[in-house]
């Protein structure tokens, strides 16, 4: 279905294709302003389309000295772990930017760092005696928690998420990323070499990415618009079909990277003519809906238990796995007990189900109308499903 965008919706979109692409600009009459500029910035595009709007903000200079200093402390960490014989790569973050016409314009967060599996604990060694700060993901004997995919640190005002794997519930490309970091490629950006994956390998991680916050309801515009940007300046038809799309399907991942590049295509100005063989038109619409609703990370839905409710996104995700799956889950991830002591794993879903009742039990108090919230984690689960989000029932480990 067309989405109902806002003014202030069609006047970003209208932005980012002018300076994506460079295509002329037809805003709305009566756009806003300072609402596109507040709608960019919980997107974390304001950077990107800083050089085409009539306003200027503070916060697009800030994001620049930032994108700077984190390219410096990456340019070192990289060096420290290659003196040290560990090959790195670096996922999403300038490994993304890399497309971009403009990659200083391209918000970063903070560094991801992915290191062979074999090597992973000669990196951590590395980093704490090389004055980084454990920040968290490990358990009580010093090791990464099962559940996790990173050891998170901090150096220097920066935040370094140290990966073991990069795979999420849902899909698998890990040994794919084994084998690419044998074969990574180098990149100059702004006068720094970025060690990346190739160029299939990486646009699984895109997608990757993508497939994992929107399994999470925090999935915005920057993750589509690196995707688009990956899309632009690597794909053409031939690739897709021979290649990519062919290895998307082997892992999963085929028919999300299919719809969010027609979305691409219908909202956000991608140029390219590749040929989309499995998509599901219908739903672009309600994708997009969601992305605004959102925003990055979520931040737009962090306090609406309405929209993103601990009740619907159960539901949503005891449809997936399954009841006892689910809680079981829960019980692994979240019980202390349960990882200090592997006995206990065998209740773990015990502990999951009285967690969720007792969470769901404030929200029904604060929120009321379970019955709408019952229903929202029904539509949200046939509209990830036509968009090929579906979860397997059990967690990624590569421990």
């Amino acid at each position: 279905m067309a989405a109902e965008l806002s003014t202030t919706q069609i006047a970003l979109l209208e932005a980012i294709k002018a300076s994506l692409f460079g295509t002329e600009t037809n805003y709305p009459a009566d756009t806003d302003w300072a609402e596109v500029v507040k709608e960019a910035k919980v997107q974390t595009v304001l950077g990107i389309i800083s050089p085409v709007i009539p306003v200027k903000d503070v916060s697009v200079e800030m994001g620049k000295a930032k994108y700077m200093r984190l390219l410096f402390e990456q340019d070192k960490l990289v060096k420290l772990l290659d003196a040290n014989g560990i090959p790195c790569i670096i996922l999403k973050g300038s490994a993304a930017a890399q497309y971009y016409p403009n990659p200083h314009l391209r918000a970063m967060g903070d560094i991801d760092i992915l290191v062979a599996r074999d090597r992973f604990e000669n990196a951590v060694e590395v980093l704490e005696s090389n004055s980084y700060i454990y920040i968290h993901n490990k358990d009580e004997n010093g090791h990464m928690l099962a559940y996790e995919r990173n050891i998170v640190y901090k150096k220097n005002g920066i935040i370094i998420e140290l990966h073991h794997h990069f795979s999420s519930i849902g899909y698998d490309i890990d040994e794919i990323l084994e084998k690419g970091i044998q074969k990574r490629q180098f990149r100059e950006i702004d006068g720094y070499n970025i060690p990346v994956l190739p160029e299939i390998e990486n646009g699984l991680v895109l997608i990757g990415h993508i497939h994992q916050h929107m399994r999470g309801y925090n999935l915005g515009l920057r993750q589509i618009i690196d995707w688009e940007m990956y899309i632009h300046q690597v794909m053409d038809n031939d690739l897709w079909r021979d290649s990519f799309i062919k290895i998307a399907k082997s892992v999963g991942l085929d028919k999300l990277a299919n719809n969010v590049t027609s979305m691409c295509m219908k909202y956000f100005g991608l140029p390219n003519k590749i040929e989309i063989d499995d998509q599901c038109e219908e739903v672009l619409g309600d994708f997009i809906k969601i992305l605004f609703e959102n925003g990055n990370f979520g931040i737009k839905t962090q306090d609406n238990h309405t929209q993103n409710s601990i009740i619907s996104f159960g539901i949503y995700n005891i449809k997936k796995k399954g009841f006892f799956p689910y809680f079981q889950d829960i019980g692994l991830r979240k019980w202390k007990s349960c990882q200090k002591y592997p006995i206990l794993k065998r209740f773990a879903w015990i502990y999951g189900i009285l967690r969720a009742i007792g969470r769901s039990t404030v929200l029904i108090i604060k929120n009321g109308n379970v019955k709408a919230q019952i229903s929202e984690g029904n539509k949200k689960y046939d509209l990830f499903k036509k968009l090929g989000i579906e979860a397997s029932s059990k967690t990624i480990s590569k421990k």
